[in-house]
């Protein structure tokens, strides 16, 4: 089945909101997340001011991306789907109308890094965020028209 993309809606944010905590959860080195409710509020002021896409297949939701600006906010995919296209998709919404884009990652999440690489995105910038005391990597995509 092929996924479906469409602009995020309040109603998404649950749904958006378990795909970061699975994500969180299956990855060792990441810090423990907010309380649910707490974080569900950030994302619902989220999705009222930052551009937002939602890849469905069938009924569920499968990925999502945020973007403010020129800067990608978030860009998840559910595990069963990876590596399946929809995070290529995802970002290709999300570069659409840019001339650049840029989105931080930290430098453990290697999936992540290599999938930038893969789709054109190079490294500018490394800074150590002071919540988490990772290594967080500044990627920017320029884009060549």
């Amino acid at each position: 089945m092929t996924p479906h993309i469409r602009p995020g809606q309040q109603s998404d944010v649950v749904a958006c909101v378990d795909i970061l905590r699975d994500w969180a959860d299956e990855t060792l080195w990441m810090a423990e997340l907010d309380d649910l409710q707490p974080m569900q509020a950030f994302w619902r002021d989220l999705f009222e001011t930052d551009l937002v896409w939602v890849a469905e297949m069938g009924d569920r939701i499968v990925g999502f991306c945020t973007r403010d600006d020129d800067n990608i906010g978030a860009l998840y995919v559910v595990a069963e789907a990876r590596r399946t296209g929809i995070g290529k998709r995802l970002l290709d919404m999300a570069k659409a109308d840019r001339d650049w884009i840029t989105v931080w990652v930290y430098e453990k999440n290697i999936h992540a890094l290599r999938f930038y690489k893969r789709e054109g995105l190079l490294e500018v910038s490394r800074e150590i965020e002071h919540e988490s005391n990772l290594m967080n990597i500044e990627h920017r995509w320029t884009n060549p028209n």
